[in-house]
C-alpha cells in the first residue's frame, strides 16, 4: 500500500491535495474523479449509503484507476474502523472527534501494535489476502495509512490544543457546516463567529505540527482556503454536479427563451 495523497500532504512542494467526498457506491463516480485529478477519493460511509462489500470493491476501483481510496466512517468506534481498514481504505476522515482521549483513541484503532491496538488479519484485501509479508504489511499500514479527525463542534474548539498533541493524527478537518450549526449559526458558515473558529483550528494546527484540511463547496473557495493556509481541501460531489447541471440549464436558456 503506497498512500500517494499522505505523501503529497507532507511534500513541501507539492500542492495542497485535493479531495472528493462520494455518497454514493458509484465505481463511475470514483474512476471519474481519478481521472479529473483528484488526490483522493473520501467514500462517506457516514452520511452514503455503502455496504461493507461496496467499500471494498470501490477501494480496488480506486487503487486501479490511480486515486487514493479514503473511508470518512461513521464513528471513532475501533469496530467501525477496522471494517474500512481492513477493505483496504489507504487513510480515515473521522467525524466528531470533541476530545483528546477520542483522538487518542482513533490513533489506536488505526495503527497495529506497539503503535496501537488494531486487529489482525492477514487474510483481508488490506494485507493482499495473506499473499504479502506479514512484518512488512504491518509496518507499511502502520507507517501509510492517513488519519484525519473531524473538527466540527464547539466541544472539540475548546479542547483543540490537547486534540492535537495526540501522536499520529495527521489532520485536522474542519467541517464549517457542521460547526456553524453547533456554534449557533445555524449553516452560516461565513458568520464571523465561525470564521474566528475556523482560524483558531488552523493556528493550532501549526503550533503542534498537524495539517489542516477544510470542506469547501466550489473551486472558488478552494482556491480562497487554499490561500488562506489550508495544508488539504475537499469538496462533496453533489455540490460540483449540482453546480455543473445549474450552469447548464442557465447556459442553455439564457437568451433562447420563446
Amino acid at each position: 500500500m503506497k498512500n500517494h495523497f499522505k505523501r503529497k500532504l507532507y511534500d513541501p512542494v507539492a500542492a495542497p491535495p485535493l479531495s472528493l467526498f462520494i455518497g454514493a457506491p458509484s465505481a463511475a463516480l470514483v474512476e471519474m474523479a481519478a481521472y479529473a485529478g483528484f488526490d483522493a477519493v473520501v467514500l462517506d460511509n457516514e452520511h452514503g449509503t455503502f455496504t461493507h462489500e461496496q467499500l471494498e470493491v470501490l477501494c480496488a476501483v480506486a487503487e486501479n484507476a490511480g486515486v487514493t481510496p479514503v473511508v470518512r466512517v461513521v464513528s471513532g468506534e475501533p469496530a467501525e474502523i477496522l471494517k474500512a481498514l481492513d477493505r483496504g481504505a489507504h487513510g480515515l476522515h473521522v467525524p466528531q472527534v470533541n476530545s483528546r482521549e477520542e483522538a487518542e483513541r482513533v490513533v489506536e484503532a488505526v495503527k497495529y501494535p506497539p503503535l496501537g491496538r488494531r486487529g489482525a488479519a492477514f487474510s483481508i484485501r488490506a494485507a493482499r489476502f495473506g499473499t504479502v509479508p506479514v512484518d512488512g504489511y504491518l509496518e507499511e499500514a502502520n507507517r501509510e495509512t492517513s488519519i484525519a479527525v473531524h473538527i466540527e463542534t464547539e466541544r472539540a474548539l475548546e479542547r483543540i490544543d490537547e486534540i492535537l498533541t495526540v501522536p499520529g493524527l495527521d489532520v485536522a478537518y474542519i467541517g464549517p457546516t457542521d460547526l456553524s450549526v453547533s456554534l449557533g449559526c445555524g449553516g452560516r458558515t461565513d458568520a464571523p463567529r465561525v470564521l474566528e473558529a475556523i482560524d483558531a483550528v488552523l493556528a493550532s494546527g501549526r503550533r503542534h505540527g498537524v495539517k489542516v484540511g477544510i470542506h469547501v463547496k466550489d473551486a472558488a473557495a478552494a482556491r480562497d482556503r487554499l490561500r488562506w493556509g489550508a495544508d488539504y481541501v475537499g469538496t462533496t460531489w453533489t455540490a460540483l454536479i449540482n453546480g455543473a447541471f445549474a450552469g447548464y440549464i442557465h447556459g442553455a436558456r439564457e437568451g433562447g427563451a420563446r
